[in-house]
């Protein structure tokens, strides 16, 4: 009896075109159905492949790919349907996403306090001619390997690895136009002296004040700047918005990113602060 209900649900199922899922306990009876279809057809499908249950745990996933006009009622099977198919799963872990974010705040804290002492320091800061090219005998070679720059008592030294590039190296930063003029030692033929490149005029302050608030904004707001603090955070809050699993989890996690960037940005802007006042 049990086969003839067997061979019937099956012969149905090839009239509409439909795939049956059997109870579990006709499984272990032999099915006529299959003995029956030796020649496949495009509506069978082998009962060894028919998929009674998947189980999945309570974790926060996101799934690699998938279809961006998936409905609200697709996105809540989301995880189930990836690992019943074999697709990939991405596991995430809230401590860690924090514990990422908060290094790429620190990195971006110290780039701007960076970049404010080199404002600050104006012409006096000694990488100033890092990137200067000084030719010799028709070869180019980086100013870095042929001598090294200091900071003396505000004013900017020249150290010249072999005497007889000193001359080729002040021709390379007069050529630079940077405003600054080295002369050579006439006591050591190997260093290079340039007189108090900093100056307190009105325009040179309003010029570093203008230039430390362009870089506290670049640092904080500009959303096309890969290290600033708006671009880091909006990108994890995107991708939590992929995430399957607990709303609850997910919403909390949300907030302490929230809180964290808050904290980055008046740390930031401590920074800044402080920096402007001590240059009026």
């Amino acid at each position: 009896m049990i086969r003839n209900q067997t061979f019937k649900l099956a012969r149905l199922a090839i009239a509409k075109r439909a795939t049956v899922i059997l109870p579990r306990q006709q499984l272990s009876v032999p099915s006529q159905y299959q003995q029956s279809l030796s020649t496949p057809t495009p509506f069978s499908t082998p009962l060894s492949q028919v998929s009674y249950f998947s189980t999945t745990s309570a974790t926060l996933a996101k799934k690699k790919g998938g279809n961006k006009k998936e409905n609200k009622k697709d996105k809540r099977h989301h995880k189930d349907d990836a690992e019943e198919d074999g697709e990939p799963v991405e596991e995430i872990d809230p401590k860690q996403i924090l514990s990422s974010l908060e290094t790429s705040f620190k990195k971006t804290l110290e780039l701007y306090n960076k970049k404010i002492t080199e404002i600050k320091m104006g012409k006096a800061n000694p990488t100033i001619f890092n990137n200067l090219m000084i030719t010799i005998d028709k070869k180019d070679y980086p100013f870095t390997d042929l001598a090294a720059a200091s900071l003396q008592n505000k004013n900017l030294t020249v150290t010249v690895f072999d005497p007889n590039n000193a001359k080729r190296i002040i021709s390379a930063i007069l050529a630079a136009n940077l405003g600054l003029t080295p002369e050579l030692d006439p006591k050591n033929n190997q260093s290079l002296k340039i007189k108090n490149p900093l100056t307190s005029s009105k325009d040179v302050k309003a010029k570093q004040l203008k230039e430390l608030k362009e870089a506290f904004d670049n640092h904080a707001k500009n959303n096309s700047s890969s290290h600033s603090l708006v671009s880091l955070r909006g990108k994890v809050v995107k991708d939590l918005k992929k995430v399957e699993g607990s709303k609850d989890v997910v919403r909390k996690l949300t907030t302490d990113v929230e809180k964290l960037y808050k904290s980055y940005v008046e740390k930031l802007t401590d920074s800044f602060k402080k920096a402007e006042k001590s240059l009026k």
